[in-house]
Parts: structure tokens; C-alpha cells; sequence
């Protein structure tokens, strides 16, 4: 496919996608990415599944002491040049090389870093073996970071067609590549090597779907100054920020109770990276042309609503069938990890959803620095507040720093919100009422199921009721959310824009 053939093949996707209005237009690529990212997360577990039966604990372990600096170092690199190419109604040839230098750039910066700290964490921990797993690891995120800067065009006109597919292809290679090399060799290195193929695929497949011709230049580099300076701050603060519990607690709690918490993070970041991620370019492409468009304010509110719609029920629940839930992934065994993840999932109900828009709003106005001052402010509460708590309370202490450091972040984000566009707070907290309204018979419904799982039940008798009881819950909610939309007078909301997508689905068919 040549230069020319992509070009037209953008103009035709934006004919196609200029009927329909802004926001089912977002929904529709929501629910594609969304679908898209459930099935990758399938094949994900599928992977974690056929390791498991071949590598031990002590080769997970490995790579998961390697894969933190990894995770780190590649958070601190992170470059919205997508952010940037997607600010421009017309980016030219020269924007696209300059992207692509500039993510070329940040591959070797990786590599190099990473390479650089390979032994010294490996004298630190006492692991020989990091040294060369931590310098080909640093190949996985370096690659991550030069997909083609093409891409972008397609996203503009809300087309993620091609993400989803390079999703598939990737996760689907893996699973092959460390299955074949887990049965044949039985090394940590498959678990290695399968992360490493997942962004090498990617990468390929991105030229092919959406080629770009490979020219370095930084001549468009102050198009990207803003975004990439502000946002390298905010990441360093980030990788700080979201590892400080991990970092203090170990010291104050024996390692069975810390692999507890690290497995109840695990599980609340699971919604996030499914649903919340693959959501986000979408309603970035939203926000973009709803300023473009002087509708940004009514969009904004839209898409804040969904997003606590879709994202508090769902951490409400997991907090309160959280001791069979852990029953069904981890087994018996597990069992003292329920009440940590009921903690973090009502913190997360309540700090995540409703604030998570906040970074693709202030990069639609070309105003990171306001995401990087929501960042700075939430760490010098949420840091010094986590290791005071986890000191003097261990445990307990640092669940207590999470709630309070949620609560905290929500009440920010109301804040800066009205900084940029002018939005009180009583508008940004109106279109939470109903959907939390909604969810209080939910609540009761699952409180009254609780007594429905016995310790006695085997998995298959347990994983049966957890599906009827929260599709029932889930169901309780739906109506609750309808009945209460409907007394509201039927407003344009996420609502409305839901029904309209069924009976257009329906009148299909």
C-alpha cells in the first residue's frame, strides 16, 4: 500500500465517519476498542495459563524483579507524540518524521538507561542473572514506542480498526512464541522472550497496516516541546507516585502479606487496562473536535458521566464479592487478599473513574501542564500520607492512605476541571448523581447474595454464582440508571446515547 492509497483510504474512513453525531460516533469506537482489548486480555490469560503449567514461581518471580525498573524507566519516557500529531488539523510529512525521530530517539534512551542499571540491580537484589535479562527486556519497551506515526490519521476520524488488529496480532504471536519455547525449554526466558515478541509484532504489523517512510529530522520539534516537557515531568512523578506503596511496604509487613497486596492491585488494575485504556484515544479524538466544534464543555460532561457509569458498578461489586472472586482466580489459599481488595476497590470506585479523563482533556487544549500540576499536587499528598500511614499502621495503615488519597484526588480534579473550562462544581458532580443513585439497590441486591457462596463450594459451583448474581446486579443497575434517566425528564446524556445505538442495532436486524 503506497503513501498516496493510505492517504485516500484516511479520506474515504472520514466520509464514512462524518454522519453520525461526535458522541455515538465515540461509543461506537469505544465499544470496538473496548471489545478488542477483552479479547487481547483473553489471550493474555490464556499465555499466564500454559506458562504456568511449565515455569515456576521462582521464574515468574524473576522476571517480574526485572520488569519493575523496566515498567519504570519506560513511564518516565512516555511521549505523547500521538497527543501532538492529533493537535494538528493538518500535520505535514515533516511532523510525521519528526514524531518518529523523536520515538527513535526514546527507544535508545531506553535501551541505554536500562542497560546502564542492568548491574547494579543485579548486585542490589543479589540476582546475577538480571544483568542480561534486563538488557534484552529493554528491547520490549523501546519497540513499543516506534509504531508507525501514521496510525494517528485513522484515529483522528475515530477509525481504530488497525489498533485492535495490531492488538490481536501481537498478544496472539506471543502466545505462541512463549508457549512453544515454555514446553521446549522450560526457562524464564520464554516468559522474556514473549513479552519482547508482543511489541517487535506490533511494531511490524503497524508499517504494513499504516505505512510511513523512514526520514529523521527534528525540524517540527517545537510542535512537540510543550507536551513532551510537561509530560516527561509527569511522568517521573507518576512512576514515583503509583510505586511508593510498593516500595515501603515490604519493609513493614512479611512477604506473603505483601504478595497479598501486589495480587489485589493486580486485580483492580484489570478493569482499568480493559476498559478505562482503550476508551481513552477515542474520547481524546472526542475532545479534540468538540473544541473545534465549541461543544468541548458538553462532551467533557458526557464522557465523565459514562466513565463513572461504567467503571464505579463495576469496582462497587468487586469490592463487595471480593472474597469469592479471590476464591475463583487465586484459590483458598488467597484467601486474606479479599479484605485488601475490597479496600482498594472502593478507593478506586470513588479516585479512579470520575478523574480519569482529566490528561486527555488538558492535552485536547494543549494544556498539559495542568495535568502535570494535578500530578505534582496529588503526590505531595498521596506519598508523604502512604508512608506516614504504612509506618505507623503497616497494613492497614496504607489502605487507609489510599482511600483518603482518592477522595483527595477527586476533589483536584473538580478543581482544575473548572479551570479549564469554566465548569463548576456543582456540573461536574450533577452527572454522577444518578448513576451513584442507581447503584445503591445494586448494592443491596449483592449485599442480601453474599450468603448464597459457602467456603464448602468447589470453583465450578462458585464461578456459577458469581455470573448469575452479577449479571443480576448488573441488570438491577441498568434499570435503576433507565427509571431514573426517565424521571430526570430524558436528558441528553450517555444515557440517551445508548438507547439511540440500540435501536439502531435493533432496527437493523
Amino acid at each position: 500500500m503506497t503513501q498516496v492509497e493510505v492517504d485516500d483510504e484516511i479520506h474515504r474512513a472520514v466520509a464514512k465517519t462524518s454522519t453520525p453525531p461526535l458522541s455515538e460516533r465515540t461509543l461506537k469506537a469505544g465499544l470496538l476498542t473496548t471489545g478488542g482489548r477483552l479479547f487481547t486480555k483473553c489471550l493474555d490469560f490464556l499465555t499466564l495459563l500454559i506458562l504456568a503449567r511449565f515455569l515456576g514461581p521462582a521464574e515468574f518471580g524473576l522476571v517480574a524483579m526485572a520488569m519493575t525498573p523496566v515498567l519504570i524507566v519506560e513511564t518516565v519516557c512516555e511521549m505523547p507524540l500521538s497527543a501532538a500529531l492529533l493537535n494538528q488539523k493538518q500535520p505535514t510529512e515533516e511532523m510525521y518524521d519528526t514524531a518518529l525521530t523523536l520515538a527513535t530517539l526514546r527507544a535508545l534512551t531506553i535501551v541505554v538507561l536500562l542497560c546502564i542499571l542492568a548491574w547494579p540491580l543485579a548486585m542490589f537484589f543479589n540476582e546475577p542473572r538480571l544483568t542480561a535479562l534486563l538488557c534484552v527486556l529493554s528491547l520490549a519497551p523501546a519497540m513499543r514506542g516506534l509504531l508507525s506515526q501514521r496510525l494517528t490519521e485513522y484515529v483522528r476520524v475515530m477509525d481504530f480498526r488497525r489498533d485492535v488488529a495490531l492488538d490481536i496480532i501481537a498478544k496472539a504471536g506471543a502466545l505462541l512464541i512463549a508457549s512453544t519455547l515454555a514446553v521446549s525449554t522450560g526457562s524464564y526466558w520464554a516468559i522474556a522472550v514473549g513479552k519482547i515478541s508482543t511489541t517487535a509484532l506490533a511494531m511490524i504489523a503497524s508499517y504494513l497496516l499504516a505505512p510511513q517512510r523512514i526520514r529523521f529530522t527534528l525540524r517540527e520539534w517545537h510542535l512537540f516541546a510543550d507536551m513532551l516537557g510537561w509530560t516527561g515531568a509527569r511522568q517521573l512523578l507518576s512512576a514515583i507516585n503509583w510505586q511508593a506503596d510498593k516500595l515501603v511496604l515490604p519493609r513493614y509487613v512479611d512477604v506473603a502479606t505483601f504478595g497479598e497486596y501486589t495480587w489485589a492491585d493486580t486485580l483492580i488494575s484489570v478493569p482499568a487496562q480493559a476498559i478505562i485504556q482503550p476508551i481513552t484515544p477515542p474520547l481524546y479524538s472526542a475532545f479534540v473536535t468538540a473544541g473545534q466544534t465549541g461543544s468541548l464543555t458538553k462532551v467533557y460532561l458526557k464522557a465523565s458521566a459514562g466513565i463513572y457509569t461504567i467503571i464505579a458498578p463495576l469496582f462497587v461489586m468487586i469490592g463487595i464479592l471480593a472474597t469469592p472472586i479471590v476464591a475463583v482466580v487465586l484459590g483458598p489459599a488467597w484467601r486474606e487478599t479479599a479484605p485488601i481488595l475490597t479496600w482498594l476497590a472502593f478507593s478506586t470506585a470513588v479516585g479512579y473513574a470520575p478523574t480519569v479523563l482529566l490528561p486527555a482533556l488538558a492535552m485536547s487544549l494543549n494544556r498539559t501542564r495542568v495535568a502535570f500540576e494535578k500530578l505534582a499536587i496529588e503526590f505531595c499528598i498521596r506519598v508523604p500520607l502512604i508512608i506516614t500511614l504504612t509506618v505507623t499502621l503497616s497494613l492497614k495503615g496504607l489502605l487507609i492512605g489510599h482511600a483518603i488519597a482518592a477522595l483527595a484526588g477527586f476533589l483536584i480534579n473538580i478543581v482544575l476541571v473548572d479551570k479549564l473550562l469554566r465548569l463548576g462544581v456543582f456540573a461536574q458532580i450533577a452527572g454522577l448523581v444518578r448513576p451513584t443513585m442507581a447503584m445503591i439497590p445494586m448494592t443491596f441486591f449483592l449485599l442480601a447474595a453474599l450468603p448464597q457462596f459457602d467456603p464448602s463450594d468447589n470453583s465450578l459451583e462458585t464461578v456459577v454464582d458469581l455470573s448469575w448474581i452479577s449479571a443480576s446486579a448488573l441488570a438491577i443497575f441498568a434499570a435503576s440508571s433507565l427509571l431514573l434517566w426517565r424521571l430526570a425528564g430524558c436528558p441528553e446524556s450517555c444515557e440517551a446515547i445508548i438507547l439511540r445505538m440500540i435501536r439502531k442495532l435493533l432496527g437493523r436486524k
